[in-house]
């Protein structure tokens, strides 16, 4: 690597540092001192370590050990720009891979937080269908007691109209033996107390009209015997 002297013999000009080649890199924002920096502070030393040789060989001293001096100076240059190249890349090659990492863990969390949306509504739907359940199984219930009750008072309106439809069928049986006893058709629609109706006699059909408030019971229904003819 070739040396550059300034200007009258005013020592030696290092290379441009890395952080002037390198764009793109930024020093941590922690608070440790970065590698580049703490090179730099070397180069800077060694810079002014070289600046007091030269003038000590501007003087007349001993020649050899400075060139050695300067040889090593050169190669330590060296190894030190190798090392800032370095760092440089693997400053680079970190950023590099952070850069898809941190858009992993963006997309993990942004999945995430879609999970946690989906199992709120289905917690939330779970709730709302459990409490429709509930109120269906009540409503279930209540429907059911109704109708228990309905079936019930259906067996009872059907006792009584087979209690009611044998005694429709004994009073039929008695009005019809009563009418070919007596042969008497009865008016049912008149008002009480009057007694109405026609009396079908062997020759000819008498009408029947009796105030009962009027007579006795004894008197109404031996009237009504009398009509009947003795030969039926």
């Amino acid at each position: 690597m070739a040396r550059r002297w300034g200007r009258g013999g005013g020592g030696y000009v290092p290379p441009p540092r890395q952080s002037d080649r390198t764009s793109g890199w930024s020093a941590p924002e922690c608070g440790e001192r970065p590698p580049t920096a703490m090179m730099n502070e070397q180069m800077q030393e060694m810079e002014e370590v070289s600046k007091e040789l030269l003038k000590l060989l501007a003087a007349g001293g001993a020649g050899n050990l400075l060139k050695r001096s300067l040889d090593r100076q050169e190669k330590m240059f060296d190894k030190l720009l190798e090392t800032q190249l370095t760092a440089a890349q693997l400053v680079k090659d970190l950023l590099a891979t952070e850069e898809p990492v941190a858009r992993t863990l963006l997309a993990g969390e942004e999945e995430m937080q879609s999970s946690l949306q989906k199992v709120q509504a289905m917690d939330e739907a779970l709730r709302r269908a459990s409490e429709d359940d509930a109120s269906l199984r009540a409503d279930s219930s209540a429907l059911r007691r109704e109708l228990e009750e309905l079936r019930a008072e259906l067996g009872r309106l059907q006792d009584d109209m087979e209690d009611d439809a044998g005694m429709v069928h004994s009073a039929t049986y008695i009005a019809q033996l009563y009418y070919k006893i007596s042969r008497i058709d009865w008016d049912y629609e008149c008002e009480h107390p009057q007694i109405k109706g026609i009396h079908h006699g062997p020759a000819i059909a008498q009408p029947i009209s009796i105030d009962s408030s009027q007579h006795s019971t004894c008197f109404v229904s031996d009237y009504l015997w009398s009509l009947v003819d003795t030969a039926w």
